[in-house]
């Protein structure tokens, strides 16, 4: 039997390769793909984005049973925005209007969907049941407006500050917030204030915008979406006060976010990138930060990323979004884990700026309305 002859055998090794080489680019091509779409994915799953929901004050989304017109006139009559007092609902009741909360110590129970204890609503209930949707969220905004009147004068003209003692008071009672004319240095209080505040952007917002009481930025954020300076991360300490032992006292006053690589324990962790387009300004060797501005339209942002176990940027270099900047580590004064972390500085702050000098911003709300908190 005769075999194949080298023009045959040529001809075959050429379609293979050619095939070869058509496999290749079309694999490369769909991992392209879809990293573009994990990438867009990464970038919206911050926040819950729809268009459910609309009212003067701001649009809401994800509230159940049709009730969003209750919800939005319980808001304007407490002057809230509407995805806060959505929030509260969410937090008090899980959206169940039968439900009945722990015995108290006068042996009653709070009730319903907006929990009012049977004291509380005897002044705002109107005589209605706490266990009818209609009443209860209508009773809610008579209390919450009835509340913010009462600490309107510890608040004075900061509505942002105004909303955050209304949420005190509901929690904590007015009276606590008289005492310290300002929020109770209550861990459960300021953990439900916070938690509001985030359900409040994070799932009842249409468009991840924060509502008032947890804006630390007034101004326009400008256009377009960011991403996470640290992708894979996950979110594990908060701005403002903490309570960690062996530092100093300056240092339990947390001035940016934490962000860390699962596993990564204290070895070398993520990749950190530029959240949007910027220009390094300068370096904080010490504390292994970066620190840059943004590098575009206004409002012109000030950024500091901490910690980095190295970094391989030179000061007036620019970045795009998603350029790397260096490698998350526990570069510090203290001992600590590998993370990042991540401050904003208001858009006035030098080109080189440290932190507690006056010019810090709480990133959350604004990473969030982005599109860059991580997930």
């Amino acid at each position: 039997m005769t075999g194949p002859s080298p023009r045959t055998l040529g001809a075959a090794a050429l379609l293979l390769l050619s095939l070869s080489v058509g496999l290749v680019m079309a694999m490369t091509m769909l991992v392209a793909t879809l990293a573009e779409e994990e990438d867009a994915n990464a970038i919206s799953a911050s926040c819950t984005v729809t268009t459910v929901g609309h009212d003067e004050q701001d649009e809401v989304a994800g509230v159940p049973n049709g009730w969003t017109p209750l919800v939005e006139a319980a808001a304007q009559e407490a002057g809230l925005p509407t995805s806060l007092v959505a929030a509260q609902l969410a937090q008090e009741s899980g959206w169940n209007p039968e439900v009945l909360g722990p015995v108290l110590e006068d042996g009653t129970r709070a009730q319903g969907l907006a929990q009012f204890t049977p004291g509380t609503w005897a002044t705002y209930g109107n005589g209605g049941d706490p266990f009818d949707p209609h009443a209860a969220i209508a009773a809610l905004g008579r209390y919450m407006a009835a509340l913010k009147n009462q600490v309107q004068p510890i608040a004075g003209n900061d509505p942002d500050e105004l909303v955050r003692l209304t949420l005190a008071a509901y929690n904590a009672g007015p009276g606590a917030v008289q005492q310290h004319h300002g929020v109770p240095p209550y861990p459960e209080t300021q953990q439900y204030i916070a938690k509001i505040l985030d359900g409040a952007q994070s799932t009842f917002s249409t468009d991840c915008e924060a509502p008032t009481g947890s804006r630390t930025w007034d101004g326009d954020l400008g256009d377009g979406q960011w991403t996470t300076p640290l992708p894979g991360g996950v979110f594990t300490s908060g701005y403002g006060g903490r309570a960690l032992t062996g530092v100093p006292s300056w240092a339990n006053q947390h001035v940016g976010v934490d962000i860390a690589t699962p596993g990564a324990g204290n070895g070398n962790g993520g990749v950190v990138v530029a959240p949007t387009s910027l220009r390094i300004t300068g370096f904080n060797a010490t504390d292994g930060c970066v620190i840059a501005k943004e590098n575009g339209p206004e409002p012109d942002f000030g950024f500091a990323f901490c910690h980095l176990h190295s970094w391989d940027v030179t000061k007036g270099q620019k970045l795009k979004r998603g350029d790397i900047i260096g490698i998350e580590g526990n570069r510090g004064r203290f001992g600590m884990a590998t993370h990042l972390h991540f401050e904003i500085y208001k858009p006035d702050a030098p080109d080189l700026v440290f932190p507690y000098q006056g010019h810090n911003l709480d990133p959350e709300p604004i990473l969030k309305e982005k599109g860059a908190w991580p997930r």
